[in-house]
């Protein structure tokens, strides 16, 4: 009886675990094609604001002025492959 609570116990947080470590993975993909410059020209403040906004609507990142050339590409093929 208690190896099974244990067990259960110790499903539920690793479980909690995975979710947290697989939301943060998704953000960093974002972040890394986004030009850094921070300039809060998109309305989001931030780079890491519009990573933030890419993870509730993908494509918010068009309102990004500075996105041009490859990162652009990388970003489109992300949310291509996101569909």
């Amino acid at each position: 009886m208690i190896g099974i609570l244990i067990m259960t116990i110790l499903a539920f947080v690793l479980g909690i675990l995975l979710v947290i470590i697989a939301d943060k993975t998704e953000k960093q993909d974002y972040l890394k094609y986004l030009p850094s410059y921070n300039c809060g020209v998109c309305g989001f403040g931030s780079c890491k604001g519009m990573s933030d906004a890419m993870e509730k609507d993908i494509e918010s990142y068009k309102k990004c002025k500075l996105l041009k050339g490859e990162a652009l590409k990388k970003i489109e093929e992300l949310v291509e492959s996101q569909k």
